[in-house]
């Protein structure tokens, strides 16, 4: 058989190949939509601020209501021991503090239809029947973006929850800082700046440093004693440093996690920025030994669950867990206070 080469045009979106004698046929795809690649596996989701503040302070697993943190104190003196006998001085104090858990919870749906209208189609499994038994994909994507989001959603309550903030997500206790900034006990750095700018930034640090108490900057390492603050702070400090100070070269500066992280200088004491300060004027010295978070689950990850309901074709993502926060020993913690006020 004596085969004949086509010939191929394109002309009004018709793709047209014509043989010789009888080999003659037609291709017409001018009613196709414009072609685009949805099938790339790669998801991009949007920014999510990394905290690490569990891993750095105390964690209480399976607390479901309200546990004692135990503290013992005491002020024993010294006695002339010349002469026979006993005179008890002093003694043991034994106290507790309390650290409430409430519950939250994470629940959003999806239809399959829907997704099968979206991009999020390529993640289903493929037929209507199969999607019904087999475990979509979609639903892993989902859990691992969540157990990011929940993770930084629960951080920002355990900072900057308020209950009576605005803000839905923080009204369920009081964060650390809203406990701070009402705290009595607390040391207070009195700043007659009125703003942190990259003028005054390290000075700025180096008065609550100054304000923190001596056997806390002894104990540094043993209690996990830092300064934190937010990004811009942070930076501030630095820039001072960088334009003023003789000893910039020696400042190491490590980034990570969005976090900016430098030992103050001619100090011993960690700088730390975290997220749930950024844009504000707010800095702490803390004890993270001194810090609790209570939960009743065993890690981030856990409790996350997915189901799908065949009563409304739906896809159902969840998550609930309790969170609480408390800390004790509230005379080693430092705040800053700017004139005239903050």
């Amino acid at each position: 058989m004596k085969w004949k080469f086509a010939k191929f045009s394109l002309k009004n979106n018709v793709l047209k190949a014509t043989f010789s004698k009888k080999h003659e046929f037609d291709y017409d795809v001018s009613d196709l939509g414009t072609y685009v690649d949805e099938q790339s596996e790669e998801v991009m989701q949007d920014l999510i601020n990394a905290g690490n503040i569990k891993s750095r302070i105390n964690v209480m697993q399976n607390v479901k209501g309200s546990e004692e943190i135990k503290l013992i104190n005491s002020d024993p003196s010294l006695q002339a021991a010349s002469s026979c006998g006993w005179n008890a001085s002093g003694g043991m104090i034994l106290t507790d503090v309390s650290i409430s858990t409430v519950r939250v919870k994470i629940q959003e749906e999806y239809c399959n239809e829907n997704l099968n209208e979206t991009w999020a189609q390529i993640m289903n499994a493929v037929g209507a029947n199969a999607q019904d038994e087999t475990p979509p994909s979609f639903a892993d994507a989902m859990l691992s973006y969540y157990q990011l989001r929940a993770q930084e959603l629960d951080e920002n309550l355990i900072i900057n929850g308020d209950t009576t903030s605005l803000d839905s997500n923080l009204v369920f206790y009081d964060g650390f800082a809203k406990q701070w900034d009402n705290d009595g006990d607390l040391n207070v750095a009195y700043s007659t700046e009125t703003a942190i700018t990259a003028s005054n930034g390290f000075d700025v640090l180096k008065e609550v440093y100054n304000a923190m108490p001596t056997i806390v900057k002894r104990h540094k390492d043993t209690i996990g004693a830092e300064i934190i603050c937010g990004f811009e702070t942070a930076q501030f400090a630095l820039d001072q440093i960088y334009n003023d100070k003789d000893y910039a070269s020696s400042v190491e500066v490590v980034r990570e996690n969005g976090e900016i992280i430098f030992t103050l200088p001619t100090t011993n004491m960690t700088v730390r920025s975290i997220p749930q300060l950024d844009t504000t004027s707010k800095v702490y010295g803390v004890c993270n030994g001194y810090m609790f978070y209570a939960t009743d689950l065993e890690n981030d990850k856990d409790g996350f669950t997915w189901k799908y309901s065949d009563y409304d074709e739906k896809l159902r993502f969840g998550v609930k867990w309790r969170t609480g926060v408390a800390y004790v020993f509230p005379a080693y913690f430092t705040r800053l206070r700017l004139t005239p006020t903050s």
